[in-house]
């Protein structure tokens, strides 16, 4: 049997995440998985997991982990600090972001807030002993699919390793993490942009949208200029389906943009689509932040993609060994020159390459 790690405190809408529930949307059911799927896929990689096993999904403040049994290796995907309280030493130890780390029976991992950006995550080596509920183990609360009981993680819960120990070797670190800037988020226009004039779409991509609090895995409620349909069509249609990404204009005027845990259907027209290659960055933003937003072209879509995707092959390759402070890097050792010359045991003062030219001082 694997190690058992222990919710002490789940942190703020702490959920087991995977891919998602793909194929299952004409059934109502929402595909739910990962915020942050590249932030999930790095911390998969550091541990050598598949890249979208199940892992534990934060937002905002991670969760504070005991380990009652065995050992494990954990690795921390997102720009958040732990704290480490080993079972011998009272004195914590700081876990930096985008590493891993191995824990042994009595430790304490403690997640400290983000410091950027709204998602991270815990991956463990090997993953969890989970069922799958309709092809995946994520957490969809509102309906109590996967996770544990299909709730979000609750202090008490224990969660048990698929591995029995967890490997000899070198724990790794990512030189260059993801990085979410100010960049307008690139969209699709439609399915219903016909309810909106040219005018409308316009504005719709030089507006700055203020994200407001209404922030969950289900949707994002942004504050700005109201959008306003052709008189003759309105803000109502019949129902038809929907995706993350959908950006959704309610009587309001104020945009929807609909996330992982969205539900399959709706009635509002959908001004744009936020495309595949952008939506990891929706999981990343956080109330009082702006919102832009770039209409392209379909093949523009396509390359975008191809180019995330590079992206996430450049992070990967960024991976090293990491001994942590006060480790001795050995590797780094070896590959160095150890030797740049040798010193005159009778003239000490003097150095290869200067015993020559100062010669006539000391005649």
């Amino acid at each position: 049997m694997g190690a058992v790690l222990k919710i002490l405190s789940p942190g703020v809408f702490s959920s087991l995440q995977d891919r998602g529930r793909l194929g299952f949307g004409a059934y109502g059911v929402p595909r739910s998985g990962a915020a942050d799927p590249v932030g999930l896929r790095i911390g998969n990689y550091l541990l050598g997991n598949d890249a979208f096993e199940t892992a534990i999904e934060f937002r905002f403040l991670g969760p504070k982990i005991l380990i009652e049994s065995g050992s494990v290796r954990l690795a921390l995907a997102g720009d958040a600090t732990a704290d480490l309280l080993l079972s011998e030493n009272e004195e914590p130890v700081k876990i930096s972001p985008w590493q891993t780390v191995r824990l042994n029976e009595g430790d304490i991992l403690s997640v400290m807030p983000l410091t950027k950006g709204a998602t991270g995550y815990l991956a463990l080596e090997g993953g969890f002993d989970l069922e799958h509920v309709l092809g995946s183990c994520s957490t969809y609360a509102r309906a109590g699919l996967g996770g544990v009981n299909g709730k979000n993680l609750q202090q008490g819960d224990c969660l048990s390793a698929r591995l029995d120990h967890p490997r000899e070797m070198i724990e790794k670190i990512v030189k260059h993490p993801p990085t979410y800037g100010e960049a307008p988020l690139r969209v699709l226009l439609g399915p219903q942009d016909d309810y909106f004039s040219d005018e409308t779409c316009a504005a719709f991509e030089v507006e700055s949208y203020r994200v407001s609090s209404d922030v969950d895995r289900m949707g994002i409620r942004l504050e700005g200029a109201a959008l306003a349909p052709l008189p003759e069509k309105g803000s109502d249609l019949v129902s038809d389906g929907l995706v993350p990404g959908a950006i959704q204009i309610p009587g309001s005027g104020q945009p929807i943009v609909l996330f992982v845990d969205c539900q399959t259907i709706g009635g509002y027209p959908k001004i744009a689509t936020v495309i595949t290659a952008d939506l990891h960055h929706l999981g990343q933003v956080v109330p009082g932040s702006s919102i832009r937003f770039r209409i392209v072209t379909p093949d523009e879509a396509t390359a975008a993609l191809t180019e995330r995707e590079q992206l996430v092959q450049q992070i990967e390759n960024s991976v090293v060994d990491h001994f942590g402070e006060g480790f001795l890097d050995l590797k780094a050792l070896y590959q160095s020159n150890l030797i740049a010359g040798v010193v005159n045991a009778k003239s000490s003062g003097h150095f290869p390459g200067h015993l020559e030219e100062n010669s006539h001082e000391t005649d």
